[in-house]
């Protein structure tokens, strides 16, 4: 006969161990003391203008069709957070705190090693004030081209972890582009999987993610495959890069540029760009060639006048419906016609000289009373 052990008090099992639990309360701590405190907002790490890009420990994305000029735009804004703090050079009017220090970190997947990568790589020194042949010591970079697709994940974490380790101040990386960082872009458990890589990333280390996409071809803006979709639910800042149409439908080679998304405070006005021979890169657009593509170049009369009269009106903040008031008395125009060349004033933009002789734009912001238009310098 077979004789069995007693069964063990129930009193005495004692579970496997599992520090799930204590890594779901120490993330409770965590949010119970920053709740017990004021919060201070982090600075942006990227204005353009007076308006906020990039915030730090976020997730932001470039989308667009393919060959509209995505990875330049990265570029420039690489460029910004590289710069030399004494190196004055224009980019597309984004600023960032010369006081801080910023580690990029580009990733790419698409570019050949030969002459395409390293190509982009020097035009992010060049335009950071440095030479082809420097190697900021801020400045990394790799590419997964060579690793089959079901390895670039793998490959991916361990790099960020390299970095983690090697550079002490805020990484700034780019995925360029996301999708091909995983094995299938349109399966849920391959791109949930990168996303929450990212999501673990910007709360437990200092690091902000530009995120580069394709769009699915033909028309409608939706970034491609489940990854696509996902992508942008998390994160905060969504940026559109597409060629303009002209009058007549075609695509011209003016480029506008579109806040589809800013999480940290309203959506931003597009703005228009151009790919320039001589800087080897993006450049904004100049007001002649915005009215000429858009078809406007009959209406520049009428905007002209009207920027005159808001020079010599505008010379203090003014709610819309004061401002459109005086227009309409003025011009003799629609409602809807004032809004339109208002918004191409705004969007071109036209330089509006005040009645002391100085250059401003023309503004407006959300306030709790309503729209405020003014000018700014």
């Amino acid at each position: 006969m077979i004789h069995l052990p007693p069964p063990k008090n129930i009193n005495e099992i004692q579970p496997a161990p599992d520090d799930r639990l204590d890594r779901l309360l120490e993330s409770r701590k965590k949010i119970q003391r920053n709740k017990s405190m004021p919060i201070t907002f982090s600075s942006p790490i990227l204005w353009q203008n007076e308006n906020s890009v990039f915030f730090p420990r976020t997730i932001n994305v470039i989308q667009g069709k393919a060959g509209v000029h995505k990875s330049r735009l990265a570029e420039a804004i690489c460029s910004v957070l590289l710069k030399k703090p004494m190196y004055k050079r224009e980019l597309l009017n984004f600023t960032t705190d010369l006081q801080k220090s910023y580690a990029i970190c580009y990733v790419d997947t698409e570019r050949n090693l030969s002459e395409q990568l390293p190509y982009s790589l020097q035009q992010i020194q060049i335009k950071a004030g440095y030479q082809i042949e420097d190697h900021p010591q801020n400045f990394d970079y790799i590419s997964l081209l060579e690793f089959e697709r079901e390895e670039r994940f793998e490959m991916l974490n361990i790099y960020l972890e390299y970095v983690r380790v090697k550079y002490k101040n805020h990484l700034f990386i780019v995925l360029d582009v996301v999708t091909d960082c995983i094995f299938n872009f349109n399966d849920t458990k391959d791109s949930m999987r990168l996303i929450d890589m990212m999501n673990q990333s910007i709360n437990r280390y200092d690091v902000t993610f530009l995120c580069l996409i394709h769009e699915n071809p033909g028309a409608g803006d939706k970034a491609r495959g489940h990854l696509g979709t996902e992508i942008m639910n998390k994160a905060s800042t969504v940026i559109q890069v597409g060629f303009e149409k002209d009058a007549n439908g075609r695509f011209s080679d003016l480029i506008k540029v579109t806040y589809l998304k800013c999480r940290s405070s309203r959506k931003h006005d597009p703005f228009y760009s151009q790919y320039s021979d001589e800087e080897k890169g993006l450049v904004l657009a100049t007001p002649e060639k915005v009215a000429d593509v858009l078809g406007e170049l009959q209406k520049k009369n009428d905007l002209e006048e009207m920027c005159d009269f808001l020079g010599h009106t505008l010379t203090e903040p003014m709610s819309k419906k004061q401002l459109f008031d005086l227009l309409t008395e003025e011009f003799d125009c629609k409602p809807r016609t004032l809004e339109n060349r208002i918004k191409q004033i705004m969007q071109i933009p036209i330089t509006i000289i005040g009645t002391n002789g100085s250059f401003y734009r023309l503004c407006k912001d959300h306030g709790k009373g309503g729209i405020v238009y003014f000018l700014n310098n």
